[in-house]
């Protein structure tokens, strides 16, 4: 497996130049940071050349507008109560949306469609089924609570969002590997297309699922359809850790862990305690307000003592600094 290379996740995108760009933040092109040199590495189209001279308008310099991602106002079902406060919920959405949320690590905001723009949250997509997406959140703050407790079920999505999970080229490109999953509590939710996605490349996957705070293992039985070989455990930090160092000795090319951060520095854990380096990909959980690198609310330092805004940026979990 190769090292993962830190880039911007809508890299020549259509959301791509953003307003990061247009303001001298861009997190990869140097001189869209207001640098002199060149120093991006990218082998692709050149961002500055899209931001600035690319023929969009009869050869006159690109529009101010910055492309906006979609909205839609739709009905949510509540298909299952998986828990007190977790619910399984499904929308539609129109079919150029439920295109693009088809890929791995996509997520969407969602808000009451009658509230303000503050009150949209970031939530991972489970699963898409020709336009219809399903999601599962927890109503335990004031926005999830307040989406939950509107009877007309009406809600405002905007997406798509890609950077749900990090290390996802990983996800992407590794075939007819052995994959090692760890997913606990509300990341089961989030596993699902990762683990999709592997299983169509080939690869076989061995997962360690644990209840968490949700307090049930609820995509179980889907994933032993899919040919996973299934470990539950009544605790991921008791029980399911330890499973793990064991599991190390089929020597996996790749660890999955979908959970909370707390999981995934005990999975770095294990494997330092191993003696193994494998590359990991992880949810990310980093806390999101505007999605666009804008807020600041997504701001993590690295090892190297950068910083870098995690809606935008793809890199390895383990780069990042521990707090």
């Amino acid at each position: 497996m190769k090292k993962l290379t830190a880039k911007c996740v809508d890299i020549n995108s259509r959301y791509c130049p953003c307003l990061l760009a247009k303001t001298n933040h861009c997190e990869f092109c140097s001189h869209l940071r207001g640098g002199t040199v060149c120093d991006c590495n990218w082998s692709g189209v050149c961002i500055l050349y899209e931001h600035y001279w690319q023929n969009k308008s009869g050869g006159r310099p690109v529009k101010e507008d910055i492309p906006a991602r979609l909205e839609t106002v739709t009905s949510f079902t509540a298909t299952e109560q998986i828990s007190a406060n977790t619910y399984l919920l499904e929308f539609s959405v129109e079919d150029g949306l439920a295109r693009q949320l088809e890929r791995t690590g996509s997520f969407v905001f969602l808000r009451r469609a009658s509230d303000p723009k503050f009150y949209h949250f970031p939530v991972g997509v489970m699963q898409v089924t020709g336009n219809t997406v399903a999601v599962v959140i927890e109503a335990i703050g004031p926005k999830s609570v307040r989406l939950m407790a509107d009877a007309s079920q009406q809600i405002l999505v905007n997406g798509p969002y890609y950077n749900g999970v990090l290390g996802q080229p990983w996800i992407d490109n590794i075939r007819d590997g052995k994959i090692l999953l760890v997913a606990g509590g509300i990341g089961q939710a989030p596993a699902l297309p990762l683990v999709k996605k592997l299983r169509q490349n080939g690869n076989e996957v061995l997962a360690i699922l644990a209840p968490g705070q949700v307090q049930k293992i609820f995509i179980g039985q889907q994933l032993a359809e899919w040919g996973v070989q299934v470990h539950t455990v009544d605790s991921m930090r008791q029980a399911g850790i330890p499973l793990l160092k064991n599991l190390f000795e089929l020597k996996p090319e790749l660890v999955v862990s979908s959970g909370p951060d707390n999981q995934h520095y005990a999975v770095i854990a294990a494997m330092q305690e191993a003696g193994i380096n494998l590359p990991m990909a992880a949810t990310n959980n980093v806390t999101m307000c505007c999605g666009e690198g804008v807020c600041g609310s997504c701001h993590k330092v690295t090892q190297d003592n950068k910083s870098v805004k995690l809606c935008k940026v793809q890199l390895d979990f383990a780069q990042l600094l521990q707090e």
